[in-house]
């Protein structure tokens, strides 16, 4: 089976790259011009690998397009440029809505507690070895725009990049060897604190409510900063740059102009 696996992907990543794969990797992301040419060419063949590797459903009536998978692949293909060989092996799935969906939660899972029970909208989900659940309208509105710093691809494949490590998702993904473990998380911690504590004295800052619910959300809202609004996320948390760009290692600021 592995050798299958890696044969195909072989296959994929040596074939020629066509005008219509520029094409579309141009459309896929607003980010994609900025690009250098081999940054461009490298994530073309990533997302023939991905695109290829994974499960497709359209959900509620969407029906998945090339240009979907596009927008989708490419995005989190930009986000581990660093890293060529992670294909999110353990996302085997990838579910798309139309739009925010309603999902129903037994308050039996969330600590018997009655009051967390009921129905929810979510934008978007990612279960450990399971689908990664999206919806097009969100998507859509990142495409083409910095979006506020919002992108649901980039939370949820967040998600996944936390949870190589394990089911819980801690806010803590697998680093370079170059960084020390401890060090990272421990300042990590802090930034998160930091924003928590300004926020409670009444205080506006850039990241927003959501990402200051558990470490792991921090992470992943911090990383839409990173990719969406770099510059700004350098001017007002300048450590969480810096250590997401220890784990990024692409410098999103100077990627899109300093």
């Amino acid at each position: 089976m592995l050798e299958w696996l890696f044969g195909r992907r072989k296959q994929l990543l040596k074939q020629e790259i066509t005008a219509e794969e520029k094409s579309l990797l141009e459309r896929a992301f607003w980010q994609a011009p900025h690009l250098t040419a081999p940054q461009r060419e490298q994530l073309i063949r990533w997302v023939r690998v991905f695109i290829s590797e994974k499960t497709w459903e359209g959900c509620n009536g969407v029906e998945i397009t090339q240009s979907m998978q596009w927008s989708i692949a490419a995005t989190a293909g930009m986000m581990v440029l660093a890293y060529p060989d992670w294909y999110f092996d353990k996302t085997a799935t990838i579910l798309v809505h139309p739009r925010p969906y309603r999902v129903r939660v037994d308050s039996a899972a969330v600590s018997n507690n009655p009051i967390l029970g009921g129905e929810f909208h979510r934008a978007g989900e990612t279960i450990y070895r399971g689908p990664v659940v999206l919806n097009w309208h969100d998507i859509q509105a990142a495409v083409a725009s910095h979006n506020q710093g919002h992108h649901l691809v980039i939370h949820e494949f967040a998600h996944q990049l936390d949870m190589i490590n394990g089911p819980a998702a801690d806010g803590l993904p697998p680093l370079p060897g170059n960084v020390n473990e401890d060090s990272w998380r421990s300042q990590m911690r802090a930034e998160y604190e930091v924003a928590r504590d300004m926020v409670g004295q009444g205080h506006n800052i850039l990241m927003d409510d959501y990402g200051l619910t558990h470490e792991s959300e921090f992470f992943a809202v911090a990383s839409e900063l990173y990719f969406q609004l770099p510059h700004e996320l350098r001017e007002y948390h300048p450590n969480v740059f810096k250590l997401l760009k220890q784990f990024y290692v692409i410098d999103m600021a100077l990627t899109l102009g300093d």
